[in-house]
C-alpha cells in the first residue's frame, strides 16, 4: 500500500483559508455571497483576533486567488512557509478557541462582603493585593469595588476637610457601591468564554476593568475565575503562540 504523501504548502494553505472562512460566516451568521474580503472586514469590529490580523488576512484573500486556477481549488503556486503557518494559526484560534478558564483555572477569586465596612476593606485589599474585588450580598453579585475609584474617593474626603475615619468606619462596602457604581466597569462572562471573546470585550469598552466568570455567566453565582485589564497583554500573547 502506498503511503500517504504529506500536504504540499498549497493545500494546507487552502484548507486553513476555507476553514477561517467557515467557521467565521457560522460563527457571526454571514452569508456566503460576500466575499472573503468583505468577511473579514466586518468581522473585525466583531473579533479581536481579526481585528488585529485584518489586513494581512486581506492580503492573503489575494494571494488565494493567485494560487487557485479555478472553484473547484487547484492549486498552480505554492505559498511560503511562514504564511501558511500564520494562517494555520488564525484559522486554529477562530475553530478551536482557547478558553479563559483554561488559563486562570488555578487563580482563586477573592471576594468581599457588601457588608463589610471601608475600614475592613482596606486590611483586606492590602492583604489578597488586588485592584478589582468582586463585591457579593450573600451569593449575589452587586458590584466590582475597584481600589482606584475608592482611593479617588478618600481624596475627595481630605479635600472637603471631612473625617477619613467617620468615612471609612461608618460606611459599608454596599452604600458605597450605591455611591460610585460600577456597573460600567465590570461584565459577567461564563466559564464557556473564549479568551478572544474577553478580548473583545475590553477592546469595545475602555472603561472595562475586570470580567467575572462563573460558571453560567450569571449573577447569582460564585466567581470562578476573573480577569482584569492588566491581563490583557498576557491574553494576547497567549493568542500568539497558540
Amino acid at each position: 500500500m502506498d503511503k500517504q504523501q504529506p500536504a504540499t504548502l498549497g493545500s494546507r494553505f487552502i484548507s486553513a483559508y476555507n476553514l477561517l472562512d467557515h467557521h467565521l460566516r457560522v460563527q457571526y451568521n454571514f452569508k456566503t455571497n460576500i466575499s472573503f474580503s468583505d468577511l473579514i472586514r466586518r468581522c473585525s469590529s466583531l473579533n479581536q483576533v481579526i481585528r488585529a490580523y485584518e489586513d494581512d488576512l486581506i492580503d492573503l484573500a489575494r494571494l488565494r486567488n493567485a494560487i487557485v486556477h479555478n472553484r473547484r481549488d487547484e492549486i498552480i503556486a505554492e505559498p511560503h512557509e511562514d504564511v501558511v503557518d500564520f494562517i494555520e494559526k488564525v484559522a486554529r484560534i477562530i475553530s478551536t478557541p482557547p478558553l479563559a478558564m483554561d488559563v486562570i483555572k488555578s487563580v482563586k477569586v477573592n471576594t468581599i462582603s457588601g457588608e463589610v465596612l471601608l475600614r475592613d476593606l482596606i486590611v483586606e485589599t492590602s492583604r489578597v493585593q488586588f485592584n478589582n474585588i468582586p463585591v457579593y450580598k450573600g451569593n449575589a453579585l452587586i458590584g466590582v469595588i475597584r481600589w482606584r475609584k475608592f482611593v479617588e474617593a478618600i481624596g475627595n474626603v481630605i479635600a472637603q476637610g471631612k473625617s477619613i475615619d467617620s468615612f471609612v468606619v461608618g460606611i459599608t462596602v454596599e452604600q458605597f457601591l450605591r455611591e460610585y457604581p460600577s456597573t460600567q466597569h465590570f461584565s459577567l462572562v461564563s466559564s464557556r468564554a473564549t479568551i478572544e471573546e474577553i478580548l473583545t470585550m475590553f477592546n469595545r469598552n475602555r472603561k472595562l476593568s475586570a470580567v467575572i466568570i462563573t460558571k453560567e455567566g450569571t449573577a447569582n453565582e460564585l466567581p470562578c475565575g476573573i480577569i482584569t485589564s492588566a491581563d490583557v497583554m498576557d491574553l494576547m500573547k497567549i493568542l500568539e503562540s497558540y
